[in-house]
Formats: C-alpha cells, sequence, structure tokens
C-alpha cells in the first residue's frame, strides 16, 4: 500500500511540474519574435461562389523562405486567417505582421481587392470570407499545394481600420469563424458596430491610445455589443499607422514608435490566435490576465461560459471546466480564484441547445 501511495503520489507530483513546466514555457516566449516556422509568401487567385476571381497574397509555413516556396505539409495542418487591409493601403504594407503568423503556423491570406477610392465594405467582408472558403477547398483538392495543410475547421478573420470593420461584417455572416482580432477597426456601411451584436466567437480588438484616424471611441461600442469572449486591447501610446509597415499619405503618429508598436502587436494578436485559433489551452493566463504595466497595454476583458471561444456552450467547454477544476484560470467564470460548483452551475445555465 505504502509503495503504491507513493507510486501515486510521484505520479501526482510529475504531472504538476509537466504541467508547470508548460505554463512557465508559454509565458517565457517572445511572441513578438519569429516563431518556429519558416515563412514564404505567394500571389494566389481566389475563386468567388459566383465563379469570378480575384487575386490574394498568401503568407504561410514553408519548407524555404524564398518566395512561392513548397508549403510546409509536414507541420500542418494550419489555420487559416482572412486579413482586410485598410483603406486604399496595399497588402504589402501588413507584411511583416503576416509573415510573423506564418511563422507561428497560421495561413494568411490578403485579398487585393476594393481598393478603390470609393469601395464597398460589404463587398470586401464577402472576399475575406471567399478567402477562407477557397483555401478551406483547396486542403481537399489532390492537385493543390495545400493538399492536406490546413484546419478547416480553424478560421479566422483580421484586418485594419477599413479592414477591420469589414472582417467584423465577415464574422457576422460566417458562422465558421472561429476567432476575430481588428485593429482599430472602422465604422463601416453596413455598420461593424451593429455586426458585432451577432459575434458570439471570441474576438479581441485592439486599438493605439493616441489614434487620430479612428479615435479609440469608436471601437468602445464595438466591444460592448460583442456576445462572446471579448477584449478591447488599448496599445499605450500607439497610433493609426503604427499598425503598417511604413508611413502612407495621411498618416498620424504616437508617443511611442512604429517598431515597438508593431511588436507590441504582433504579441497581441499571437497568444490569442494561439489560444482561441490554434487551440493552445496553455496562452489562457497570459490571454486574461490583467497585463503588467511594462507590457505597454491596457486590456478591458468579458469572459462567457464559452471557454473556447467558438460561439457554443457545449460538452468541449465543460470539460476544459472539469480540468480545471479547483484552480484559478480556464473555467473561473465569477473571478473568486477557483474553479468551483458556481462557475459550473454558471456554464450549464448558459448551456447551448
Amino acid at each position: 500500500m505504502r509503495a503504491h501511495l507513493t507510486g501515486t503520489r510521484l505520479g501526482l507530483a510529475g504531472a504538476l511540474i509537466a504541467s508547470l513546466a508548460v505554463a512557465f514555457h508559454a509565458h517565457a516566449q517572445d511572441l513578438s519574435q519569429p516563431g518556429p516556422r519558416t515563412a514564404s509568401q505567394t500571389d494566389v487567385t481566389v475563386r468567388r461562389a459566383d465563379g469570378s476571381t480575384f487575386l490574394a497574397t498568401a503568407h504561410y509555413p514553408a519548407v524555404a523562405s524564398t518566395p512561392a516556396a513548397a508549403v510546409d505539409v509536414t507541420n500542418g495542418p494550419y489555420p487559416v486567417i482572412a486579413f482586410g487591409h485598410g483603406f486604399a493601403t496595399p497588402v504589402a504594407q501588413y507584411a511583416s505582421t503576416a509573415r510573423h503568423l506564418a511563422s507561428w503556423g497560421f495561413v494568411v491570406l490578403l485579398p487585393q481587392t476594393q481598393g478603390s477610392i470609393a469601395p464597398s465594405h460589404s463587398a470586401f467582408a464577402d472576399d475575406l470570407v471567399s478567402c477562407l472558403n477557397w483555401m478551406s477547398a483547396q486542403g481537399f483538392l489532390l492537385t493543390s499545394p495545400w493538399l492536406g495543410a490546413i484546419a478547416i475547421d480553424r478560421r479566422g478573420v483580421m484586418g485594419h481600420s477599413m479592414g477591420g470593420g469589414c472582417a467584423l461584417l465577415a464574422a457576422d455572416r460566417d458562422p465558421s469563424i472561429r476567432a476575430v482580432v481588428p485593429l482599430s477597426a472602422a465604422e463601416t456601411n453596413p455598420s461593424s458596430t451593429a455586426a458585432c451584436a451577432g459575434i458570439g466567437v471570441a474576438t479581441r480588438i485592439i486599438v493605439g491610445s493616441q489614434d487620430t484616424v479612428v479615435p479609440p471611441s469608436t471601437n468602445g461600442p464595438m466591444f460592448a455589443n460583442l456576445l462572446g469572449p471579448s477584449q478591447l486591447v488599448s496599445i499605450t501610446g500607439g497610433f493609426h499607422c503604427g499598425f503598417i509597415d511604413s508611413s502612407i499619405l495621411f498618416c498620424d503618429s504616437g508617443s511611442i514608435s512604429r517598431a515597438a508598436q508593431l511588436a507590441i502587436a504582433r504579441r497581441e494578436i499571437t497568444e490569442f490566435l494561439l489560444l482561441y485559433l490554434a487551440g493552445d489551452g496553455s496562452r489562457w493566463s497570459a490571454v486574461w490576465a490583467q497585463p503588467a504595466a511594462s507590457e505597454g497595454v491596457q486590456l478591458q476583458a468579458r469572459q462567457t461560459p464559452d471557454l473556447d471561444g467558438n460561439g457554443r456552450i457545449d460538452g468541449s467547454d465543460l470539460g476544459l471546466l472539469l480540468a480545471n477544476w479547483g484552480n484559478p484560470g480556464r473555467g473561473d467564470l465569477d473571478g473568486n480564484g477557483s474553479v468551483s460548483g458556481a462557475d459550473l452551475g454558471a456554464l450549464l445555465s448558459a448551456w447551448t441547445p
């Protein structure tokens, strides 16, 4: 009996040490730096449902960093993200962010549409969805270089300014989208603020506190309307053009440099997408804990019983809550420091039929 108890204690101790090691590793990683995958890029022709086509730039995990290198299928399948550009802003201005995400195991598509001075926000939102649908189909096509490389059930959408607002429109229209990360999202026509009332999946809106093009107050009502686990992250001293790679006409500025803002944005984007799109549960604390002053951001957050952020409260969320029973963190819906019966009751009362 003593030998059995000793073995049990050793097993529990080992499991605890392993768990702490994973948590420490996740916390210690600098997500503003490139990830473990090699990134490449190429232009692709996306086909819409009506048969028409458009060009998009794809950034993806590859076997080499040279342009149009072969897809790294071995380490897939990868979540796919559609990224909307800002008003009259070339998609090349987002290359550093898209390349960074590819290095962390995401496929990013940036449609080269609606770049005129009179864009259709509705059509652009549809093109974001078309990017996701096209790439998902490529993952099954025997003649496609993407065969086996696409996680079709892990679809996300992002965008900056106009593209951020259109990303919200797309998330409202496409229930298969699992995560949304708008950057200084602009109000659109139709209204991106109104569209937020239909978005139940995990969403992190990121703004610059000194943005003079899309003031941070624009994004407050969007955050308030969101239904799922939602966050509003403000980069202290950040500005509108701090989310692009170089200055363009009518750009603003802030009290931090563009390089500093891009580094913070990369960290905030990557940790959120690793948790909610890649399913890396070790990122929970980094995503939901109140940030230290040294991190350069302020966070408003609203948790829900939808612990995996997929827009439903079901057995997956119940499993996540029970796995962390008695501990702080994921599933502690009332914030009292421990997952308990009260949290279980809150989850069950919100169960999705």
